[in-house]
C-alpha cells in the first residue's frame, strides 16, 4: 500500500493513501478527504471571544456579540485541531488546500 504522509500541525496531517488524500489526527482518526473541509468532521465548541483571554475584550459589545471563537476537536480522542474567530452564524472557514 503506498502511503505519503505531509504533517500540517501538532496533530494534524495529511496522508495519501491509494492514490487519495485523506486528513488524519495523530490518532489515527479519519477526517474527510483532503477536497473536503476536515472542520466538518470535529467536535466544534464555539465561544464568546471574550473567553480566550483578556487581550480579547471587545469595547463594542455589540460588535463582540456577532462574532464567536471556534474549537475543532478530533471526535475520537479530542486532540484540538484548529481554533478559529469567525462571524456567529458563518460556515467554517477553509484554510487548507492540500496539494500532494
Amino acid at each position: 500500500m503506498e502511503r505519503q504522509q505531509v504533517l500540517i500541525g501538532d496533530n494534524l496531517r495529511l496522508a495519501r493513501v491509494e492514490g487519495a488524500i485523506y486528513f488524519i489526527c495523530a490518532c489515527g482518526q479519519t477526517l474527510g478527504s483532503g477536497d473536503e473541509n476536515f472542520k466538518d468532521y470535529c467536535l466544534v465548541e464555539e465561544s464568546a471571544t471574550a473567553s480566550i483571554g483578556a487581550g480579547y475584550k471587545a469595547s463594542d459589545q455589540g460588535m463582540a456579540d456577532q462574532v464567536c471563537f471556534r474549537e475543532f476537536f478530533c471526535p475520537s480522542c479530542g486532540l484540538r485541531q484548529a481554533t478559529e474567530i469567525a462571524r456567529v452564524g458563518d460556515p467554517y472557514l477553509s484554510d487548507i488546500q492540500p496539494r500532494l
